[in-house]
């Protein structure tokens, strides 16, 4: 049996309540004129990867610390980071380094052709 009564359900997008645009917007270390140039982003994407470089060697130094310790102490208290996860982890901090390092030079290069264009008479 089908239901003929339209006025229980409808898909009319009108008996909807208009949804307003949603707040988020990315997030950004610059707020500045910088933010969205070639620098600006740059800049904001070493400081991301940097962060979390950063991190990834703190996490594998205080794990090698925990391990070093754990060889003097009970077995049955292993470190938070097994060696497998240390490793990535490190392996994570070189990758981003060497990517961080690239987009660095990429940048550079960029910038430098677009100065030698500049350079040259019209």
């Amino acid at each position: 049996m089908i239901d003929q009564d339209r006025s229980s359900a409808s898909n009319d997008s009108n008996t909807h309540p208009r949804q307003e645009s949603p707040t988020h917007q990315d997030f950004h270390w610059i707020n500045s004129e910088l933010q969205g140039t070639l620098y600006g982003q740059l800049l904001e994407t070493t400081l991301n990867v940097s962060e979390g470089i950063h991190a990834c060697l703190q996490i594998v130094y205080a794990s090698g610390l925990e391990r070093a310790g754990n060889e003097d102490a009970d077995i049955s208290a292993p470190p938070a980071v097994g060696i497998v996860q240390a490793d990535q982890l490190m392996r994570l901090a070189i990758a981003s380094a060497g990517m961080l390092r690239d987009e660095a030079r990429r940048q550079v290069e960029l910038h430098n052709e677009e100065e030698v264009g500049c350079d040259q008479p019209a």
